[in-house]
C-alpha cells in the first residue's frame, strides 16, 4: 500500500480594507500603543493600503503592501483628535453651567436677588 503525498496549496485570502485595518491595529498594539484604536480612513493607492487610525490625541498612518501584506511605512502624530476635542468642548460647557449656577446660588445667599 503506497501513500501518495497530496499537494497542499496554501489559501491566500485577499487583502481588503477590513483586514488592513485589523493588521494596523495589531501592529500599533505590538508597538506599545494599547487602547481602542478608531479607524478614520482606509484607501487603496496603487498597491498600498493606507490606513489612518486615531487613539485619543494620537493619530497613526500606516501603509501596507496589498500583495505581500508587508507594512512598508508608518507615521504617528500627536495632535488634537476629533473625539477628544468634542469631549473638551462638552467639558467647557458643563464647567460654564456649573459656574453660572454657583454664581446664582451665592448671589441669592448674599441677598442680591
Amino acid at each position: 500500500m503506497s501513500l501518495t503525498p497530496q499537494e497542499v496549496s496554501p489559501q491566500v485570502t485577499r487583502l481588503d480594507a477590513e483586514i488592513a485595518t485589523n493588521m494596523t491595529a495589531d501592529f500599533l498594539k505590538r508597538l506599545g500603543y494599547k487602547g481602542s484604536w478608531l479607524p478614520m480612513k482606509v484607501s487603496l493607492e496603487g498597491e498600498l493600503y493606507v490606513v489612518e487610525m486615531m487613539l485619543q490625541k494620537l493619530t497613526a498612518k500606516v501603509q501596507i503592501n496589498s500583495q505581500t501584506r508587508e507594512i512598508k511605512e508608518y507615521e504617528l502624530q500627536q495632535g488634537e483628535g476629533e473625539i477628544s476635542g468634542l469631549a473638551k468642548s462638552k467639558g467647557k460647557i458643563i464647567f460654564l453651567v456649573a459656574v453660572a449656577s454657583l454664581a446664582v446660588v451665592v448671589s441669592k445667599l448674599i441677598g442680591v436677588f
